[in-house]
């Protein structure tokens, strides 16, 4: 809609000073009175449209074409236009950035599937999955983002990054197995990538494994103590057993490492800490929390 809206922008600037610069050089010519200055007038008039239309063209029209030529040139790396040049999938890669850039979808993947399925060098098959993510993400398409994601892994099993990613998917479809299987994935290729161990503490508290959740963000802990999500995590770990103290430390630890929301982090704690004081009625529990109480309750059984 935005680009839409633009270029409705620029076309009425472009009628506007075209129309007004006429009626302009009209008025001028029919109001003198000297037929040798009249022309001169009507010249001048002429000019000054001719120059603002020249103007106004190469703002609205010239230079974003211009920048979204760079844009896409400049995702294929300093040597760019060498590779457009020189390589068919890098020129294709690039056809499919530009669509893209321009807000034309279903151009943009066909360009890029077709660049995919023209290159078997890793590098280059990665950069096209990282494109079409974007693009899928644009499109908000979860399905072909999951076949990303798993494309991801296929090509390169060994990246950390990949792993994690394909992990997050999955744990956010509830395929626990999956997701733990993923972030154990990163870590073998990369023992010290930290949203991996985040990731394996935050499913064995939603499978009630709260010992060995632990036992994860203390190992998260010695690799970065500085982790934002690990202290939202410990915070979170103490305020189910009703530890207010150990909670609120953790969230201060967590708030001062940069948590992305703070608001959400301490209305999450308050409401476990609330619902240990008295009858709560459930607001801003985090669902961690009603998993623990079913856990519980079917203990008591």
């Amino acid at each position: 809609m935005r680009k839409n809206d633009d270029g409705k922008l620029g076309f009425q600037r472009l009628l506007f000073v075209a129309l007004g610069g006429l009626l302009g050089a009209l008025i001028s010519y029919l109001a003198t009175d000297d037929w040798i200055i009249a022309p001169i007038v009507l010249g001048c008039w002429s000019g000054a449209v001719l120059i603002t239309l020249i103007a106004v063209i190469w703002t609205d029209v010239v230079t974003p074409y211009l920048a979204k030529r760079k844009t896409a040139l400049r995702a294929l790396g300093k040597d760019g236009i060498k590779l457009v040049h020189n390589d068919d999938v890098a020129k294709l890669a690039y056809k499919g950035i530009y669509a893209l850039i321009n807000g034309k979808l279903a151009e943009a993947e066909e360009i890029l599937q077709l660049a995919l399925s023209r290159t078997d060098v890793r590098q280059n098959q990665m950069f096209c999955i990282e494109w079409l993510i974007r693009l899928y993400e644009a499109m908000d398409n979860d399905s072909k983002l999951m076949w990303c994601y798993r494309k991801a892994v296929e090509y390169a099993p060994d990246n950390a990054e990949a792993q994690s990613r394909l992990g997050h998917a999955y744990f956010t479809e509830g395929k626990l197995d999956q997701a733990l299987y993923c972030f154990e994935q990163a870590l073998r290729y990369d023992p010290n990538h930290g949203y991996s161990y985040f990731s394996i503490a935050k499913v064995q508290m939603l499978r009630g494994e709260d010992d060995k959740a632990f036992e994860t963000l203390q190992k998260l802990v010695k690799i970065n103590e500085n982790h934002p999500l690990c202290h939202a995590v410990f915070a979170d770990w103490y305020a189910m057993r009703g530890d207010a103290q150990k909670a609120e430390e953790e969230c201060k630890k967590a708030q001062l490492c940069g948590i992305h929301d703070p608001e959400e982090l301490n209305k999450r704690i308050n409401a476990m800490l609330s619902f240990h004081k008295t009858d709560y009625d459930g607001k801003d529990l985090p669902e961690l929390f009603y998993r623990r109480i079913e856990d519980k309750e079917k203990a008591n059984d």
